[in-house]
């Protein structure tokens, strides 16, 4: 073999290593999902910061009949629809949740508050769980 030979065998297995590396760091800040689309047991979901929601750092005031809305069954261009794109970068085509942060009414006066919604897909991507942090949230929107 001459140098030439080696060097582009080199490049690809450097390639390689790194995809396997990067590939590595995503899936850890990834909720563990089954394929029927809810957590694993025994696991939390896993929740981006707010600080790295480059979409709209400010989240978003959702329209709270459309959030209402939200049912197990639905295909991403039907959230999509509703609430619009996920705020985050973990993705939108193959991956199985979606982030966003939502500003909620408080119920005192012009004040809200910030929440996170994620929502698990399954593997037909159709929506499946629904999580808020804080929980609250869930009980704010009810009573709202």
């Amino acid at each position: 073999m001459n140098k030439r030979s080696i060097l582009p065998a080199a490049r690809w297995a450097a390639l390689l290593a790194i995809g396997t590396v990067l590939a590595a760091c995503g899936t850890s800040r990834l909720s563990q999902i089954t394929e029927d689309g809810h957590l694993q047991a025994h696991t939390e979901p896993v929740w981006p910061s707010v600080e790295d929601n480059h979409w709209q750092p400010e989240g978003s005031l959702p329209d709270l009949d459309n959030l209402g809305r939200m049912m197990p069954g639905l295909s991403k261009p039907q959230v999509y629809e509703l609430l619009g794109r996920p705020h985050f970068a973990e993705g939108q085509v193959a991956v199985r949740e979606w982030d966003y942060v939502l500003r909620l009414p408080s119920g005192n006066g012009t004040e809200y508050r910030t929440c996170q919604y994620k929502i698990l897909f399954d593997r037909n991507m159709k929506t499946q769980d629904v999580f808020w942090l804080p929980a609250q949230c869930a009980e704010q929107l009810k009573h709202g």
